[in-house]
């Protein structure tokens, strides 16, 4: 270890550096650092000597930071951040924690944990906000940018700003009701479920999902399978089922349908059916899909975001819908 080399650094010159990259003008990170000009630009030259590169370049609107600082940035802010974490409080007190977490998540996937989770929040941590979306064609992009603390979903593989972790499985069925020619017959194969319209809850709009590697292969084995209807809307789909669509979505939705339709006397009697084995035998999950939580970097060492993440990756796992494996 050249520990001469290090030596030269010391906080004060890393928090310079990613003051300047922030505000993109040494004046404004002076300002924002209560120093002078002419002694942040002394620190300026330091980092450049330090690292040999010339670090930022003046342009029209301000400094642009060169090749060689954007690679810098992705090793300083975790410092930073480890750094901050040596100053916060060792222990969370729920009971005063005000503040808002962001989540993006799917209905399917929500319905696995919010209801123990508001509870336990109502009870342990009142001061809390939350804030919950469904996803939508920007995808990782809020993750990414630090907008949005949580996302839940399927996910294959992440940035390396991303950290992610597996919660389990969750299976997927089918739900029709009695206004479904199938209603009244016990075990319908895929060839006679496929024969009448169906409907899909929550078709994502990235790559990776099941139904985008099972078409393919049903089509080899010349099968054209239409889906007449894709929604992220529960009321759209139970009224696509009442109409005698088949609905494919997840068990917990279908348990929440089942729920629904009890309480509703508007609503026709529904069944649960088990995916049809020859979509089975196509899915690479055999109809139990994985279920990620994922988080920026920069939150990982954060007392009340770790806290949150745990406690819904606890209640998703106790959830009856999700398997372990």
């Amino acid at each position: 270890m050249n520990t001469s080399e290090i030596a030269k650094l010391d906080i004060k010159l890393l928090i310079a550096f990613v003051t300047i990259l922030e505000k993109g003008s040494v004046s404004k990170a002076a300002e924002e650092l209560n120093m002078t000009q002419p002694a942040l630009s002394k620190n300026l030259q330091r980092l450049r000597d330090i690292f040999h590169d010339q670090l930022f370049i003046r342009q029209a609107y301000g400094l642009m930071p060169t090749a060689r600082a954007n690679e810098l940035a992705d090793l300083i802010y975790p410092i930073i951040r480890s750094l901050q974490e040596l100053i916060l409080p060792s222990q969370l007190d729920l009971s005063k924690l005000d503040r808002r977490f962001r989540l993006m998540i799917d209905e399917g996937d929500l319905e696995i944990f919010i209801e123990p989770l508001l509870s336990y929040l109502q009870q342990e941590a009142p001061e809390i906000q939350m804030s919950i979306n469904a996803w939508n064609d920007s995808y990782l992009e809020p993750i990414i940018d630090g907008k949005v603390d949580l996302g839940i979903m399927h996910i294959k593989h992440t940035p390396s700003s991303v950290r992610s972790k597996l919660v389990g499985y969750m299976e997927t069925c089918i739900i029709i009701s009695d206004g479904h020619p199938l209603y009244r017959v016990d075990q319908p194969t895929f060839d006679d479920l496929i024969q009448h319209r169906v409907v899909t809850h929550h078709m994502k709009p990235y790559k990776g999902h099941s139904y985008e590697s099972i078409e393919p292969k049903l089509r080899q084995q010349g099968y054209n399978v239409k889906t007449h209807l894709e929604t992220d809307s529960l009321m759209a789909a139970l009224r696509a089922v009442k109409q005698g669509m088949a609905l494919v979505t997840t068990r917990s939705v279908g348990e929440l349908c089942l729920n629904l339709m009890n309480a509703n006397k508007h609503f026709h009697p529904i069944r649960l059916l088990p995916i049809p084995e020859k979509i089975l035998e196509l899915d690479e999950f055999k109809g139990r899909h994985p279920i990620h939580i994922f988080w920026h970097e920069h939150f990982h060492n954060d007392l009340a975001h770790r806290w949150l993440r745990e406690k819904i990756i606890e209640l998703m796992r106790n959830s009856p819908w999700m398997h372990r494996e």
